[in-house]
């Protein structure tokens, strides 16, 4: 991935807004709260003592881009194993089996990648506990998938491991709850064999000063029901597990009635709000359109973008890269079918956006919850188990903001003028 040279490069920017492993060093811009300097100090002092931390944020506040960037310029002492669940996992239904197999998948993988045998009595654990045939004509698998590790354990349990979850993720729902009730008696032996993989990893670890962290980093990015159910229900199982753990979470679920119970779970908790364009008195904060300028500058090379368009867009996206991007990505694209020939975005093309734009935020929220909009007091938010409330922050129309230390919640600015 490369700085956009032509509109046409721009619009590529659609499939390549998040930050990978690989690009997030040429274009991760530091926040002005200096969230990044707070974690990594947290968790320099905390190495020896496992430690559970949960990082709070809305859709596009770039979560998993700061923990990419964590994980590659300041956590030197840990070896960081992102666990991707929502590519693997059906996203609409998630089950504690799910979780469990998928994250026994990533840690195998990961440490097969770096030794060449792992600790026998581990294996055999885990081997005896899947070792069933009813278990494995469930997901029909054949033992000869083995691959090049065929007739050994490893071999047997990475490929059924694999099956699992393919099974899990594809079949159907009437054969995946049947997996999901097989497994569920086994449930807390495959939990401690993974405990011992884990005791295992760090011993391998060790050798060079660090220790695991696991980073469930895209639970952030999943669809309201299934967040809240994994907070509810699942996370008790992975927050028993003797080990660094970081969760990402939509911030709309700081209104559920549970979220005080989490609270209590967690070692340490740590908020990133978006960072604002106008203070809450309106007035232009500078410190955040400078912010949202230099993402932009990364990504895109200045000639591209005309300073009114700019300015306009960092004002209107409310200080949501997200939409900031959008906004960027659809005018590139209506200034090519107005002008094949343009060499910049246009302001035609970038009014027409806006207006499709305003028109999608509203379309998305219902009659109930315009009313509630309208008549919202934003000085009182006391909003435990509003499910409106929580389905608005969720689609990033209510937004709770932070600079030099004042935090307060605001509609976003599109819907704002529309109200």
């Amino acid at each position: 991935m490369q700085k956009a040279q032509s509109l046409n490069d721009i619009i590529e920017l659609k499939n390549n807004t998040q930050l990978t492993h690989e690009t997030v060093n040429m274009f991760y811009v530091m926040q002005a709260g200096k969230i990044e300097e707070k974690i990594d100090r947290f968790f320099q002092i905390m190495h020896h003592h496992p430690q559970k931390m949960l990082l709070i944020g809305p859709k596009g506040a770039g979560k998993r881009s700061l923990l990419r960037y964590l994980a590659q310029q300041k956590f030197e002492k840990y070896h960081c194993l992102p666990i991707d669940l929502l590519n693997r996992l059906n996203p609409m239904d998630i089950s504690q089996v799910d979780i469990i197999f998928s994250l026994l998948k990533h840690i195998i993988e990961d440490l097969s990648s770096t030794q060449k045998r792992l600790d026998p009595g581990v294996l055999n654990s885990i081997y005896l506990n899947l070792h069933d045939e009813q278990l494995i004509s469930l997901v029909h698998f054949k033992k000869s998938e083995a691959g090049d590790a065929e007739g050994t354990k490893i071999g047997f349990i990475q490929s059924f491991i694999d099956a699992i979850v393919e099974a899990i993720s594809t079949s159907g729902s009437e054969i995946r709850n049947h997996i999901r009730k097989s497994f569920e008696p086994r449930l807390r032996l495959i939990l401690k064999s993974v405990q011992e993989l884990i005791d295992y990893s760090n011993q391998v670890y060790q050798r060079s000063g660090r220790a695991l962290m696991i980073i469930f980093d895209d639970l952030g990015q999943f669809e309201q029901s299934t967040a809240e159910t994994f907070f509810q229900n699942h996370l008790q199982l992975t927050e028993r597990l003797n080990v660094h753990i970081i969760y990402t979470m939509p911030d709309f679920i700081r209104f559920s009635s549970f979220f005080q119970t989490i609270c209590g779970r967690m070692d340490r908790i740590e908020y990133m709000r978006i960072t604002p364009v106008v203070y809450h008195t309106q007035t232009p904060f500078e410190p955040g359109k400078n912010y949202i300028s230099e993402i932009i500058n990364k990504r895109i090379d200045d000639k591209l973008v005309p300073e009114m368009i700019r300015q306009t867009i960092i004002m209107t996206s409310g200080g949501l890269i997200d939409d900031a991007f959008h906004l960027l990505i659809d005018t590139a694209l209506y200034t090519l079918i107005d002008n094949a020939e343009s060499d910049c975005l246009q302001q035609n093309a970038f009014e027409k956006v806006k207006e499709q734009f305003v028109r999608q935020k509203i379309q998305q929220l219902n009659c109930q919850q315009l009313s509630l909009l309208k008549e919202l007091d934003l000085s009182n938010p006391s909003w435990t188990g509003n499910t409106d409330i929580q389905s608005l922050m969720n689609k990033n129309v209510l937004i709770e903001y932070e600079s030099e230390q004042n935090v307060w919640f605001e509609i976003h600015p599109l819907v704002k003028n529309i109200l």
